[in-house]
């Protein structure tokens, strides 16, 4: 049997690292408080990255800014 993740704890889980990246956190610090792997929450960044159309953390929070400002 194949486990798929509910795309709905994907948007969660992308959502609390977004906000772990906007803290200025590494992803390593992000792995270990989400007890999950440096790799998954590279492919969260990476996808939060293009969700968002930013390269960087700095982008991302500079458009965030522009959102909710």
């Amino acid at each position: 049997l194949t486990h798929f993740p509910c795309p709905l704890h994907q948007i969660q889980r992308e959502r609390e690292v977004m906000d772990l990246i906007l803290e200025g956190k590494y992803n390593k610090v992000i792995a270990d408080q989400l007890s999950i792997s440096m790799r998954t929450v590279e492919a969260h960044r990476s996808r939060i990255f293009d969700k968002m159309a930013v390269r960087s953390a700095v982008e991302l929070a500079q458009m965030l800014t522009v959102l909710r400002g």
